[in-house]
């Protein structure tokens, strides 16, 4: 079987777009400056708000797909985030409209982002080091898209924060790759192996949902690590707002580095390769609180976002294993755990403010590297009970 094909890279083209939320996370400083009469916390959702109807999309996607087909679907999700992801840009109204943009945001990329994991994984079913390669790729388009629109934004930031949401007309352009490319299914026609599809089991449905709650610990405090990052630069006096966007980009790179390599490190680490990772994601978090130069804090990030990138297509390799049946189940609890995570992020931080009666981002980042490095502890030592 050919491994690239134009479907393939079609689909990592919808790939660039996913990670895109987050990229204006060193707009929240100027923002919160726009919007002095805003809570500050409701000013921070702007960046995690979309995960919530990330995660709506992802349940609406099964009843659009069922009218329209797979295809359509995708390409309304991107018209959603192309439109409505740029409105900042074009639009200046309200804080009111601003939220309700990020909301849509989210929403058009939930209508793809199951799709383009269950469409990738379906390509490669049956050869299981292939789909890994694949799911590692897709991981790396994620990260490359993040790497670009974060440097962007730190650049057109300078500007004003508002022009910087132009970064999301890109996914007009995997909007045309995917008309061209993508072939229109035939509805109301189901593949005859998807007859023969063996269905869930209730007990790996059970660790299905116990090993969901872990990635939504994990996803909750690799976010906060995002949101508190540009405050620490500015509380160290080591970095500002353009900075904070280089230490996002770096997350990135890192999840562009170990897209390109999860095949080969899952072919050799396995069932240890989640605990090993959370644990490096949580090392590299702690020793960021101890940095006194922006390049070690560069270099932290970019060894976080390595390691994390590691652990979100583990989940999607392990969930998507056993055909059509488990692999729309597994991406829809991987996906919906992620977002939930990345949606309560804010309220982590007010959780570790409030039980530490301590608000400096150096606490919060403190407190978040130990909890995560505690999180691969456990992992370790029960890895054969959660193991898929």
């Amino acid at each position: 079987m050919r491994f690239f094909s134009l479907k393939l890279i079609a689909l990592l083209s919808v790939a660039l777009v996913v990670n895109s939320a987050p990229a204006i996370s060193a707009n929240i400083p100027e923002i919160t400056k726009s919007f002095p009469e805003i809570n500050p916390i409701y000013v921070g959702l702007l960046t995690t708000i979309p995960s919530f109807f990330l995660s709506i999309g992802v349940f609406l996607t099964s009843v659009l797909e069922k009218y329209i087909g797979k295809k359509q679907t995708i390409l309304t999700g991107l018209m959603i985030v192309g439109i409505f992801g740029t409105l900042p840009a074009w639009y200046q109204g309200s804080f009111a409209w601003l939220f309700l943009s990020r909301c849509l945001l989210g929403l058009g990329i939930g209508l793809f982002n199951r799709l383009l994991i269950q469409m990738i994984s379906h390509v490669f079913q049956k050869d299981n080091q292939k789909k890994a390669r694949a799911l590692g790729l897709e991981s790396a388009c994620e990260g490359l898209g993040g790497i670009f629109m974060t440097l962007a934004v730190g650049q057109l930031v300078k500007m004003n924060w508002e022009i910087s949401f132009i970064i999301y007309a890109f996914a007009m352009v995997s909007f045309l790759f995917v008309l061209l490319v993508i072939p229109n299914e035939r509805l109301n026609t189901r593949p005859v192996e998807d007859k023969l599809d063996v269905s869930i089991t209730k007990g790996r449905k059970l660790k299905s949902i116990l090993l969901g709650g872990i990635l939504f610990c994990i996803v909750l405090l690799f976010i906060n690590y995002n949101l508190q990052i540009t405050p620490l630069l500015i509380e160290q006096g080591i970095g500002n707002a353009t900075n904070g966007s280089h230490m996002i980009a770096a997350i990135a790179t890192g999840a562009f580095l170990a897209g390109n390599v999860f095949g080969i490190t899952y072919r050799y680490l396995q069932r240890w390769l989640l605990p090993i990772a959370t644990i490096i994601a949580g090392m590299s978090i702690f020793l960021t609180n101890l940095s006194t130069s922006a390049f070690f804090t560069l270099v932290c990030s970019l060894v976080l976002g390595f390691a994390f990138r590691h652990i979100m297509p583990y989940f999607m390799h392990t969930f998507t294993t056993g055909g059509e049946a488990v692999a729309k189940f597994g991406t829809t609890v991987v996906l919906v755990a992620y977002n939930l995570g990345a949606t309560l992020a804010p309220y982590a931080s007010q959780a570790i403010t409030f039980f530490s009666g301590n608000q400096h981002a150096s606490n919060q980042i403190l407190i978040t590297g130990i909890l995560l490095g505690g999180i691969g502890l456990m992992l370790a030592f029960f890895n054969k009970k959660v193991t898929i």
